[in-house]
């Protein structure tokens, strides 16, 4: 049944103060661990000693371990978003230029705080630290037991000062500094030799060899280690083509199942204060961030290990900024330095955006007591998904670079089967957390099974505006085949299709020619592509850091067109828009829920057919939901789509139009719309994606519908943008006119500050007819696709909001 809005009702439902809504859990954790940050930061500068900045006396007097404190707190100063150039940061490195390196854990901790400052002029002390670390590491029968302090030659290595040596060399690695591969393979062999296998499922490490005595912290350093020369290393071990893109040993890595079980020991014994009894509460903490990152697991076992982490350590900042254990004794925990920065480099490192995350699917057996999940097949230790598994972490880091500014960035695993979502609202909140992630990556050798949940999530992170890049690892042709299926019975009314010569893909940030992957196909929704396959190989190039191409020189190689590719694809697929915050959520509203009474006076908005599959179907529901929340408006939280010939359509006072293609209405129709606009009602319309020719046939049918009444520019002064019926005046929208210019250009994004620059008709002094050349509609499904001219969603939701808004008033 549809309702008349009466306009005496609808404006008894209007807070014309249009205040906020109080903020969701979402928000406020978000806003509660950035603000636990800067108090942190804030901590840290005011701790800070003009001559010898952070240094510990009994530390440097115990132990000469100088410089190690003051690396310690730089390095989280730089992770917390302190810029290179503060005057904080370059008295720290300074004096860090001078220290003489002594102990394994000072020498690293330089070294990473050197790489993350970024300056070229330290690749010459970065280089020397390396050197040193690899010469001073404890040497047996051509391989690497470790390193020790070391106090004297004689002194036995252990897996403390192990993983920080480690740390410190892929720091070196990653600014430039050259390591022999030699060594990443003897520093892999440690890790595998040193492991204590538990039970069947499970293994961990020891603080010292002769101990065998499975300790927490050196269970999540050895499974760390393991990921950090396995990054270092590349897929050493697969036998990969570069000239066909197929590895024979696809899938192989020496560590899978090391891994593997340690991740399951952790998961099974996870406690952020395990280490409570040694003193070393944060250096545990800061361990438990490492592996979750590097592993790219939201969870580990049954935990949300950032979530649960930023909540534990809430608990433990004191009103100065400062973070202590209760009860810190003599250990590192009574160093509140220390301390903060160890929860600086967790809150920090881990609240990075998540770019990319890889779906985990297929078939499994889940232990939910214990969190292990175990793969089914013949070989568990190798992941139909995740073949690869450097893929996602190298994709991020190359966006990153190329397309962010080395913008911090990550990427984690996706497993929607370590959950079972009962309800739909369970799916939608889901939905929230992950389309903050705009890349979905979906790859395999097997046919994709996933359940009809697994669908469901899907489906709705696409139809939210999420984007998914999909690919055959070594051109399967059984993943092939099952992909295209499951696209086809998700999405029955579209088609993968090959991409064609003109998509915006092959030219959204490098140039591509089209002729380089033929066979790349696509799939549309609406106004724009949501989903990227390629049936041939490209994952064994992603896989490995070698064939990531130098900045600013064009491809040399397949390898290299294959990520100059990828950056195509997440450029066209985020719009040039970084993701938003970890911990962030978006409010997903049920589409689907019929409102088939809604109380009187609520606001409904009827949607006109052109002729076209709508482009952005949940435009409306989405505006409707904003308008809910923001303006607290009552509203029907849904759109009536009808011809405008329908004798109905009297009915609806807020009409919309939108679209990308040319249409023609005959004279009744334009006579129905016209009757509604004279009798009250008001059509809010925009050329999807700016698409002229929409803009050409609307204006025609404009200057049918009103021959004395132009559509004219709204003026920026109007009630339309005011703070009256706003909250908030509207000067300046964020505004796309023209494709990004990439290449690094100070504006990649293509996104302007702009007056607003609606057109109208007006009748009797008010507006009838609220027109936008640039695109409105399907910005505010959130998509960002950088071939789009038009608004950013937070634009795009003020504009239409302010044309409701004014519908109303009478």
């Amino acid at each position: 049944m549809k309702y008349l809005l009466p306009s005496v009702f609808v404006l008894l439902s209007i807070n014309t103060s249009h205040a906020a809504p109080p903020p969701d859990d979402e928000q406020v954790a978000v806003a509660k661990v950035n603000k636990s940050i800067d108090a942190g930061v804030q901590y840290l500068r005011l701790s800070r000693k003009p001559n010898d900045q952070w240094e510990s006396f009994l530390l440097n007097l115990a132990v000469e371990m100088k410089g190690g404190v003051t690396a310690l707190a730089t390095l989280a100063l730089l992770n917390s978003g302190v810029r290179g150039d503060d005057p904080d940061v370059i008295a720290a490195l300074n004096f860090l230029r001078g220290v003489e390196r002594k102990r394994t854990y000072a020498v690293a901790l330089i070294t990473m705080a050197f790489a993350e400052a970024r300056n070229p002029k330290d690749l010459p002390v970065i280089q020397s630290n390396v050197d040193w670390l690899l010469k001073t590491a404890v040497r047996k029968n051509n391989g690497i037991s470790g390193w020790s302090y070391p106090f004297h030659e004689a002194q036995s290595p252990d897996a403390s000062n192990t993983q920080y040596a480690l740390l410190g060399l892929y720091a070196g690695k990653q600014a430039g500094a050259k390591i022999p591969e030699a060594d990443w393979k003897a520093l892999r062999q440690l890790y595998l030799d040193t492991m204590i296998r538990e039970t069947k499922d499970t293994a961990a490490w020891s603080y010292v060899e002769q101990g065998k005595r499975a300790s927490f912290t050196m269970t999540v350093a050895g499974v760390s280690g393991l990921v950090i020369s396995r990054m270092a290393l590349g897929s050493d071990s697969q036998e990969f083509d570069a000239a066909t893109g197929v590895a024979k040993k696809c899938g192989f890595y020496p560590e899978n199942e090391a891994i593997r079980l340690g991740m399951n020991w952790i998961g099974q014994n996870f406690a952020f204060d395990e280490a409570k009894e040694s003193k070393s509460l944060f250096y545990n903490v800061y361990g438990i961030e490492r592996v979750g990152r590097l592993s790219g697991q939201r969870f580990i076992g049954r935990f949300d290990w950032y979530r649960e982490g930023c909540d534990f350590l809430s608990n433990l900042q004191n009103n100065t900024g400062a973070w202590s254990a209760k009860k810190p004794g003599f250990g590192e925990d009574a160093n509140k330095v220390i301390s903060t920065s160890f929860a600086l480099l967790f809150l920090s490192k881990g609240r990075s955006p998540i770019l990319i995350s890889k779906l985990a699917y297929g078939g499994f057996t889940l232990d939910k007591q214990t969190g292990i999940l175990t793969e089914k097949g013949a070989n568990p230790n190798i992941s139909g998904w995740n073949r690869k598994h450097n893929d996602a972490r190298n994709l991020t880091e190359f966006a990153s670079k190329e397309l962010f500014k080395n913008l911090p960035l990550g990427w984690q695993v996706y497993d929607p089967r370590r959950k079972d979502y009962p309800k739909e609202a369970d799916i939608l909140a889901e939905v929230g957390v992950l389309v903050q992630s705009p890349i979905l990556y979906f790859n395999g050798h097997e046919k994709p099974e996933l359940t009809g949940q697994q669908r469901d999530l899907l489906k709705k992170y696409i139809e939210e505006g999420g984007f998914v890049l999909a690919e055959a690892c070594c051109g399967s042709p059984e993943f092939t085949e099952g992909f295209r299926r499951l696209i086809g019975e998700i999405f029955p009314e579209s088609e993968l299709k090959k991409m064609p010569p003109e998509h915006a893909i092959w030219r959204s940030h490098f140039a591509v020619p089209p002729t380089q992957f033929p066979d790349l196909e696509c799939l549309d929704r609406g106004c724009r592509t949501v989903l990227v396959f390629s049936p041939k190989p490209l994952a064994g190039y992603w896989e490995d850091p070698k064939f990531m191409p130098e900045t600013g020189k064009p491809a040399m190689s397949k390898g290299e067109s294959a990520f100059h590719l990828a950056g195509n694809i997440i450029a066209y697929a985020t719009g040039m828009e970084p993701p938003k915050q970890r911990l962030s959520q978006r409010k997903i509203v049920d589409g689907n829920k019929e409102e088939s009474n809604p109380p009187r006076g609520f606001v409904k908005p009827v949607q006109l057919k052109i002729g076209e599959q709508a482009p952005a179907p949940a435009a409306m529901r989405n505006l409707m939901s904003y308008l809910r929340d923001n303006a607290r408006l009552d509203v029907v939280v849904g759109v009536e789509n009808l011809p405008p010939s329908d004798e109905d359509l009297f009915k609806y006072k807020f009409l919309y139009m939108h679209g990308r293609k040319a249409y023609g209405y005959d004279d009744k129709e334009i006579e129905n719309i016209k009757a509604n606009l004279q009798s009250g009602g008001l059509l809010l319309a925009d050329a999807c994606c700016g698409a002229p020719q929409f803009d050409k046939s609307f204006r025609a049918m404009i200057e049918k519908m009103f021959p004395e009444n132009k559509l004219v520019p709204i003026p920026v002064n109007d009630a339309l943008y005011s703070e009256k019926l706003n909250g908030r005046e509207i000067r300046t929208v964020k505004r796309r006119e023209k494709a990004p210019t990439g290449g690094g250009a100070d504006n990649d994004t293509g996104f302007e500050d702009l007056p607003p620059a609606l057109e109208g008709v007006k009748i009797d002094g008010r507006w009838v007819v609220i027109y936008s050349k640039f695109d409105i509609g399907c910005a505010l499904e959130n998509h960002k696709s950088t071939d789009c001219l038009g608004h950013n969603p937070e634009s795009a939701k003020r504009l239409a909001a302010a044309a409701v808004l004014y519908s109303l008033k009478r």
